[in-house]
Parts: structure tokens; C-alpha cells; sequence
């Protein structure tokens, strides 16, 4: 008897085809059918690096640590990987051993195109967090007897992401790959490659979000009738946001200072479970948690911080503001973020120096939302001072919004910084508070507030989180399409990564991407779905401008570490820095102008409002630049623009067809679709749509194409609006044709039947390696009762599998393990799929706490110590 019996439910009956299946196992007669027996299949174009930890513990790695050796990688490859500088053992904490061993270069060879990226994400065993690894990542041409490097990334100081691209004017062919260390703790790795035309490939870990625990934020069917709904619900606490979206809080308050890691751990799976619950109860729309933001601020440099404002140049905002006399007099700008410096912070104390004349209150309006755990203020609760209140500390996430408020609209007085727009009006918001930490459920409140308010045109929110929120989103739908609609710009992220970073990621947001001094993409500036556009961040490792001094961005600042408030200036960086220089050129245009939210993103998509500095996949529509700006609101010609969705299109040989849909900017306009043309013969077209509101399909014919290639293309649509001019739309398009499911692999791969309490230790264990592009397995003699069934690989050999940067499958969906119960009848036919890559939260429905893989058994209690199975060394 076979059964699936979901975790957080009752029994689940699945049926599945008896048979007999060959593969490693656990013993048994070879003519009687295992207990249990299945098939692992790959996900397609994953490789494996050929000398893991895993592999030459075994003595079965193979060198690919010169060019030469140089292993080769398909288009479109996910690929986990190895390296260590030096070699040791493991502090499990365990009896057991296991072993780290040298490996410091591996090279990887790849057919690439212009605008192709390589990234390379990193991962430390538990156990190995420091010292931090030098990691190093190389694109390489041959050329003669030389290597030329093509483009490189590099880092010591942190985890982000290794990013590097194949420039627009290179050949495409045959590159190498370097991956290396030079100094600090093993690691694992992931290695992508991804086109131009590629969305997100990064989601190769378990993303975990902060967020408030027992505590829910909760959307109703009816907005009218939350009110009671909400009453009806018990909990100790609730707090209308506004919308239809209401604060829930759980009976059980809990001291988190006094709580260990273990505890806290399990705080948040029970918090999860509740908000499971809540999802069940009659009208509820949705339950998510109460996610916590924070800034977008990398530490402050380390050199003298006056009177260096090459942003501002960068920029071209000195000319811009010829173009606008006003430089953004009437329009008002909030900042939602940790308050405004005031000395003292109470009521009556004076605002910075370079910001009092345009800080602006709202008479008997709260403007300070921050609330309890997170409220440090001589006020708790919500009212309506929105002071910083700092926190005593020197170099800490106090005073971030004076900073960024000074980058928005400082005064131009003479007396420090100017701002971009320094004319114009400052709503400070309060939304973050304790260390630089915001709520998700604080920030609705407050932009359900600002959505209604005349006086304010654009929120900046230099802050982020990794947490999808429904709720969050509605309340930027709601400020972005109101009556005065106004234009949201957030940070896009300081994880150097291409997953969603919210709410920057959200399509009424301009995400924020940061430069450095010379244009080029900060080190941690995020990439992909959350960049619209970037602007100066700074980058404090580097003077791309050579003017002697490190790229940070110079602005208001503020200390409270003697004990006295005294105002100042600092220098900072991170997409925090960059977000505030859009929100002011924004000011900027709408000063001299009547430009709309929508108008605004229409300009910056066409191209009107920036430099083109690079790919968009890092830099959005490009740099942006305040005398184009200033230029496109004077002229007065807003672009009716056509967009698409999908807005790139990607086919694979399981996906060879698409439907793709139109939209207009702004909505309603008239525009005729006057011709469709496909860029290769390849790419077959469906009836050509003259009208917006018709899709269009299209197929892809493989017949005559090559396997293990990626063929790319663009879609040209030209469009004529009724009240504007003609205009040529241009959709990327490509095709990675698969190796064959053969060569398929993602490792040595430990199967476990895992038990089904909470301790989740490993009862039976074997191990199998790819065959055919898939890998089977068998159990036999298996104790009747409730398991979990995983695989996965330990390319670090820790004695762990399934960690974040490994390859995993889970039965029966990879984040979602289901309990089966064995006993009675042999099984045959069960099928799980492993990959390096990592289900998302909205693929999930909610985050996934305090996964840390699971272990491998101890020592081989059967005695068949024969291939296929592990050994494990205990210690002397």
C-alpha cells in the first residue's frame, strides 16, 4: 500500500502503476520486486562541475582546472559547482567525517552571444561562514596563444551574485569560463547562462523574508464588509490598513529577545500555519504575513564625505535645472522611510539645516506609521511627528531618510548639499524604525493614506524586501491610478541578484537600479524584473570617476551617538541612494509640466529619459538624465507606446508555441498594428492583428535545426497611433534547443527516505548516478509506516544534500513534501525531478523557514558497503 498524505491535512490517496524497477538499493532478492522503486528525472540543461568535493573524495573527479581541461556547458546550462582554497574537515557536530579538499579554478567552455550573461551564486556549508571566500568569475576569448578577458566580476567582502556579460560588440563563439578562489572557506556554486531575451534564472535558494511573527495581514471579499468580518475573527488585535486589507494579531504575544534560534524558528512555521488557516476562513480574499522592509543602504564610506556630489553632473542635472526654473516649487515628493532629522525629534525641534525650508506636515494628519516591536520613538504608537528618533548608535540605519530625503529636494542655499530637485516639497513619512526594519502592513497604511492626499506627486521608497504582498500592491495600484495619480519609485535592491525584489518588482513601481561614478552597475545593484532604470548609488570600492576619492553619495545626515542631536552630512551607497534622484527629476518635469504617473514610464520606456550605458537586463531603460527628462516634459509630446506581454519571448523544445497580447499606454488610445514580421525563418507567425486588443500566435518549426544551439531573433511590430507618430516595437526572441535528456546530469544523487516527524532523520539511504539522463532507485526491506521521499546531491560533502546550491527533489513537488506511507504491496513508478533551481513563495504560496537540507545516514547498518552506497569515515 502506497499513500500521500499531505503535511498540513488528512490522507491523500494516490494511485500508481505497479512494477518491478531496476537501480541501486537497499538489498533484497533480485526476483522479488523492491518496496519501493522510481525514477529521478533532470531538469533540462543542468550539468554538474566533474570535480566536486563529493567526486574526489571518491577519487572519481575529473580535472577542469585549466583551459584545456576546460568542461563544456550547453546554452541556456544551470550547473552546480565546487571550490575550495584549502582543504579540512567539517565541524558537523556529528561523530562522523567528512572532508573539504583543494580545488581553487574551474573552467568551463560555451558557445555565447552579444548580451549572454553568466552569473555564478555562492553558498557556505554551515559550518564554514568565515572567513568569506575570494571568489573570482571570467569571461576569456582565445586569441593566438593569449587569453583576452572579455568581462569579469569579482568580490571578497560578501555573497552577492558574480555577474558578467558578453559585451553588444563582441563576436558570438566559443568562450571560456573561469570560476576561481583564492583565499577563505569552501563553497558550493551555481552557474547560469542566460540570453538577453531570459527572465529571471537565479532562484536557486529558498528565499526567507523577515516577517512580523503572529501577526497576518488579511484581505476580505468585500470591502464594506471587512469591518465584520474582520470582529468575528478571534485574535487579540486588529487594525483596519485601509482597502479592504487588515492587521491580524494572534492571542499568543511572545518575547522574540528571549527566544533561541530554535525557537524562533519554530515561531515562524506556527505563525505560517495560522496564516494557512486564516486563507480557509469564509470570505477571505488572502493571508499573507506581515513582511518586514528594510532600507536599500550599503555602510557609509570611510573618506571625508563634502562638497563631492558627482552625481549630480552625472546626471546632467545642472543643465536640467536651466530648463526648469521652478526646480520642482509645488510638487511634493514623500518619503516614506525612517523619518527626517530633527533637533531634538519632538515636536518643536528644527529640521536639518539643508532640508527645513522644504519639509512640509500635514496639519492634523499622521504621518508617523511605525508601530509596535519596531516603534522606538518617545511616541509609540502611530502620530503625527515624522523626526527620526535615532537610535544612539554611530553608522546605523538611523537618519537613513534624511539622507535620502537631502538626494530628492535639499535646499540650494549655500550651505551644504543641493538636491535634484531643491525646490521642491518633502512629506516626511515615517515607515521604518527600528534598525532601518519596516512592516508591510505599516507601509500600506501609509500609502493608503498618501493615494488620497492632493499635495503629495510622487513616494519614494528606499526600502525592499524579498515578500510578495497582495495587499501592498493593491495600495500602489491604488496611489498610482488615483484621481492625482502619483508616480511610485523604489530601490531596486542590494542583493546582487535577478529575483524580485518588492516592491520594486511590482508593475506600478520604477525600480531603481544603482551606478557607480562612470555609469557602470554597482557591485550589489540588482538586475532584471526589479530595474526600470538606475542612477547614481555609489560604490565605495571603486572611483570610476577618478576623482580621488570613493564613489559614495554625498547628502544630508544627522548623529545622536554623544547623546546630543547634531545635523551633518554623510556618504553612502546602495539603490536607496539611487531611487530619490528619479523621484526628484520626476518633481523636476511635473514643475514645469502636467506629466502623469503613466506618461512618465511611457517616456522612459521609449528611451526619452535616459543614457544607454548597457544591457537592459542591468540597467533598465539606462542612466537617467534630467536634461532629456526636462527636455521630453517641455516638449509636451508624450509617445503612445505599444507594449507586449510576454515582453521577450523564449521557446524550448517543450514550449513551441506562445500567444502574445498587446496593450497601450496610455489605455484607451487609438492605435492600428499596420505590419508583424518575423526575424528568421524559423519563427512562424499566426493571423497578423491590426487592433491591440487581438493577440497573436506564434510557433516555432525545430525541422533543419541544430540540437545543443540557441538561435535568437527579434519580432518587429509596427504600430501608427491615431494622435501620435508611428513607431516600430521589437520583442527579443529566442530558442535553446536541448542536448539530448542523456546528457543530463546533476550529480551523484543520495536518495533517502526521511522520517516524517520533526526531527526528519534519515532512516534508509542509497545512492545512484545518472544514466540516460535520469537516475533509478530501489528500496527493499523497508520498514512499514510515514516517510518522506527526497534526493539530492552534496557537492561539498558535508554530509548534507538538498542545501540551497544543490541539486533536490522532493516528492511529490520540490518545496512542498508530501508524507507516503509504505507497507504491504510492493511499489514501482514513482517519479520526482531534480534541480539546482528553487520554487519561488508565489509558486509555494508562502515562504519556507529554516530549511537547512537534509543529513546524510550515518555508517551502513546493513553492511553493504558495495557501490551504490555511501560510507561515511567516523572519527578516530
Amino acid at each position: 500500500m502506497f499513500r500521500i498524505v499531505p503535511v498540513a491535512s488528512g490522507f491523500l490517496l494516490f494511485a500508481l502503476m505497479l512494477s518491478g524497477c531496476g537501480g541501486g538499493g537497499s538489498g533484497g532478492s533480485t526476483e522479488d520486486p523492491p518496496d519501493l522503486a522510481g525514477t529521478v528525472d533532470i531538469e533540462s540543461g543542468t550539468r554538474v562541475d566533474s570535480d566536486t568535493a563529493d567526486d574526489i573524495r571518491l577519487s572519481e573527479s575529473v580535472d577542469n582546472g585549466t583551459p584545456g581541461s576546460a568542461q563544456a556547458l550547453p546554452s541556456g546550462v544551470i550547473a552546480g559547482g565546487y571550490l575550495s582554497s584549502t582543504e579540512g574537515t567539517y565541524n558537523t557536530g556529528t561523530p562522523d567525517r567528512f572532508d573539504f579538499f583543494e580545488d581553487t579554478e574551474d573552467f568551463y567552455t560555451a558557445e555565447l552571444s552579444p548580451g549572454d550573461r553568466v552569473a555564478v551564486q555562492t553558498f557556505l556549508s554551515p559550518d564554514q561562514s568565515q572567513p568569506l571566500p575570494d571568489r573570482n568569475l571570467r569571461i576569456l576569448k582565445q586569441e593566438g596563444a593569449s587569453l583576452v578577458e572579455v568581462d569579469s566580476d569579482s568580490t571578497s567582502s560578501d555573497l552577492r551574485a558574480l555577474i558578467a556579460t558578453l559585451p553588444e560588440a563582441a563576436d558570438p563563439g566559443s568562450y571560456l569560463i573561469e570560476v576561481s578562489t583564492t583565499g577563505g572557506t569552501p563553497f558550493r556554486y551555481v552557474l547560469t547562462l542566460a540570453g538577453q531575451a531570459s527572465g529571471s534564472v537565479m532562484n536557486t535558494s529558498y528565499s526567507e523574508p523577515a516577517f512580523m511573527m503572529d501577526e497576518a495581514i488579511v484581505s476580505f471579499e468585500s470591502e464594506s464588509g471587512g469591518s465584520s468580518k474582520a470582529a468575528a475573527m478571534a485574535v487579540s488585535e486588529r487594525r483596519d490598513l485601509g482597502r479592504g486589507a487588515w492587521l491580524m494579531r494572534r492571542d499568543s504575544a511572545r518575547n522574540v529577545g528571549a527566544m533561541s534560534a530554535s525557537q524562533l524558528r519554530d515561531a515562524r512555521k506556527e505563525t505560517l500555519g495560522w496564516i494557512r488557516e486564516l486563507r480557509e476562513q469564509p470570505g477571505v480574499v488572502a493571508a499573507e504575513p506581515n513582511y518586514l522592509y528594510t532600507s536599500q543602504q550599503v555602510s557609509p564610506g570611510n573618506d571625508p564625505l563634502y562638497d563631492r556630489q558627482w552625481n549630480l553632473p552625472l546626471t546632467r542635472a545642472p543643465m536640467a535645472w536651466q530648463a526648469a526654473p521652478k526646480v520642482g516649487a509645488g510638487i511634493g515628493i514623500a518619503v516614506m522611510d525612517t523619518g527626517v532629522f530633527r533637533s531634538p525629534p519632538a515636536t518643536s525641534g528644527a529640521w536639518h539645516p539643508d532640508l527645513a525650508a522644504n519639509v512640509q506636515l500635514i496639519s492634523g494628519q499622521l504621518m508617523d506609521y511605525v508601530s509596535g516591536d519596531l516603534d522606538i520613538d518617545q511616541e509609540p504608537g502611530r502620530d503625527a511627528n515624522p523626526a527620526d528618533p535615532g537610535d544612539g548608535k554611530a553608522r546605523s540605519s538611523n537618519f537613513h531618510g534624511t539622507h535620502v530625503a537631502g538626494i530628492a529636494a535639499a535646499v540650494d542655499n549655500a550651505e551644504g548639499i543641493v538636491g535634484m530637485a531643491p525646490g521642491a516639497s518633502i512629506y516626511p513619512v515615517r515607515v521604518l524604525g527600528r534598525d532601518g526594519v519596516g512592516s508591510s502592513a505599516d507601509l500600506i497604511a501609509a500609502l493608503n493614506w498618501a493615494a488620497g492626499r492632493s499635495e503629495i506627486d510622487v513616494i519614494n521608497l528606499s526600502l525592499g524586501g524579498l515578500g510578495p504582498s497582495d495587499a501592498l500592491k493593491n495600495a500602489i495600484d491604488a496611489a498610482w491610478n488615483g484621481g492625482n495619480g502619483k508616480l511610485v519609485v523604489a530601490a531596486a535592491g542590494n542583493q546582487g541578484t535577478d529575483e524580485p525584489t518588492y516592491p520594486a518588482a511590482y508593475p506600478n513601481v520604477i525600480g531603481v537600479g544603482a551606478v557607480d561614478g562612470g555609469g557602470k552597475r554597482a557591485s550589489y545593484s540588482n538586475v532584471g524584473e526589479s530595474v526600470d532604470v538606475v542612477a547614481p548609488g555609489g560604490d565605495a570600492s571603486r572611483d570610476a570617476n577618478q576623482d580621488g576619492t570613493a564613489d559614495v553619495i554625498i547628502s544630508t545626515w544627522g548623529r545622536d551617538d554623544s547623546g546630543s542631536f547634531e545635523p551633518g552630512y554623510a556618504g553612502l551607497q546602495g539603490t536607496s541612494m539611487a531611487a530619490p534622484h528619479v523621484a526628484g527629476i520626476y518633481a523636476l518635469m511635473k514643475g514645469e509640466s502636467t506629466i502623469t504617473p503613466g506618461e512618465f514610464r511611457n517616456l522612459l520606456r521609449s528611451g526619452a529619459l535616459t543614457e544607454e550605458v548597457g544591457p537592459a537586463f542591468e540597467y533598465g531603460a539606462g542612466l537617467i538624465n534630467a536634461l532629456a527628462a526636462m527636455d521630453a516634459a517641455l516638449d509636451g509630446n508624450f509617445p503612445i507606446t505599444l507594449g507586449t506581454s510576454p515582453s521577450a519571448l523564449q521557446f524550448n523544445p517543450a514550449v513551441l508555441s506562445a500567444e502574445l497580447e498587446f496593450s497601450v499606454y496610455p489605455e484607451g488610445e487609438p492605435v492600428t498594428i499596420t505590419r508583424v514580421t518575423a526575424g528568421a525563418a524559423w519563427l512562424t507567425l499566426g493571423e497578423a492583428p491590426t487592433d491591440p486588443s487581438q493577440s497573436l500566435t506564434l510557433s516555432v518549426d525545430t525541422s533543419g535545426l541544430n540540437d545543443n544551439q540557441r538561435y535568437t531573433t527579434e519580432l518587429s511590430i509596427d504600430y501608427d497611433p491615431q494622435n501620435g507618430d508611428a513607431a516600430t516595437l521589437t520583442v527579443p526572441v529566442s530558442l535553446r534547443l536541448g542536448t539530448s535528456a542523456d546528457d543530463r546530469d546533476a550529480g551523484r544523487h543520495y536518495v533517502l527516505l526521511v522520517s516524517a516527524d520533526d526531527a526528519r532523520n534519515t532512516i534508509e539511504q542509497t545512492v545512484v548516478s545518472a544514466s540516460g539522463g535520469q537516475y533509478r532507485f530501489a528500496f527493499d526491506q523497508v520498514e512499514p509506516g510515514e516517510y518522506f521521499l527526497v534526493a539530492g546531491t552534496d557537492i561539498d560533502n558535508n554530509g548534507l544534500i538538498c542545501e540551497n546550491g544543490e541539486a533536490c527533489a522532493e516528492y511529490p513537488v520540490n518545496g512542498l513534501p508530501e508524507k507516503i506511507v509504505i507497507g504491504g504491496e510492493s511499489l514501482g513508478g514513482v517519479r520526482l525531478s531534480t534541480s539546482f533551481r528553487r520554487p519561488t513563495i508565489s509558486a509555494m504560496g508562502l515562504p519556507r523557514v529554516g530549511f537547512e537540507g537534509y543529513r546524510l545516514k550515518s555508517g551502513d547498518e546493513k553492511g553493504q558497503e558495495k557501490v551504490p552506497t555511501r560510507s561515511v569515515e567516523n572519527q578516530p
